[in-house]
């Protein structure tokens, strides 16, 4: 059994959409950034050309793969602000991977992240029908952190010096959230383990 698909979400002040060719340059403007890279990428940096990152753009939109989607993030002014993602869709175990980024620095802080986690949190538990939805946090990104938890994801374990960025190794922390604890109006039931959880993360600014 597959998941079903929907091509568009939203939320408060945000909408999703599929990615768009005519949008590449500020896609590419986001994949070149380091900072960005830093948060949300496992794989070192390294500037890519923009004929290279045309090829593999095109592809990706032209690839519908059935175990992953693909989202620009718009505000209410209809400017592209980010990318959120579903990755790992098993329509079988119904559990997949989220990730949100939003790659304009002008919208750090002010919410959008929330919103968009919000929605595709909704997305994925009420449209995919899914019964596990996981999120991976690295050690250094604070904000990733606070989001995954502050949307109510339980913290099950911390993958020891998996990275080695910047001289040195981080760690890197898995989340996840059940149907179970995902509350009702598409709002993440507050619920945490208790015991030690370092303060890390990947994918994202809030």
């Amino acid at each position: 059994m597959q998941p079903p698909q929907e091509p568009s979400l939203a939320g408060p002040r945000i909408r999703f959409d599929r990615l768009r060719l005519e949008n590449i340059y500020t896609h590419f403007k986001w994949n070149n950034d380091p900072e960005l890279n830093r948060l949300d990428s496992e794989v070192p940096y390294v500037e890519e050309s923009f004929g290279t990152f045309k090829k593999r753009f095109e592809h990706l939109i032209a690839q519908r793969d059935p175990e992953s989607q693909d989202f620009e993030i718009y505000d209410e002014e209809n400017t592209l602000i980010g990318v959120a993602f579903v990755s790992g869709i098993s329509g079988h175990h119904l559990h997949c991977s989220i990730g949100v980024t939003i790659g304009e620095q002008d919208f750090w802080g002010k919410g959008y992240g929330k919103e968009a986690m919000n929605a595709l949190l909704k997305h994925c538990f009420e449209s995919l029908g899914m019964h596990r939805v996981m999120a991976d946090v690295f050690e250094y990104n604070d904000a990733w952190r606070r989001l995954v938890e502050g949307c109510g994801f339980v913290t099950e374990g911390t993958d020891r010096d998996y990275l080695f960025l910047e001289g040195r190794y981080y760690d890197r922390m898995r989340y996840a959230m059940l149907a179970s604890e995902y509350g009702r109006e598409g709002r993440p039931a507050s619920r945490k383990r208790t015991g030690n959880t370092r303060p890390a993360a990947p994918g994202a600014a809030a």
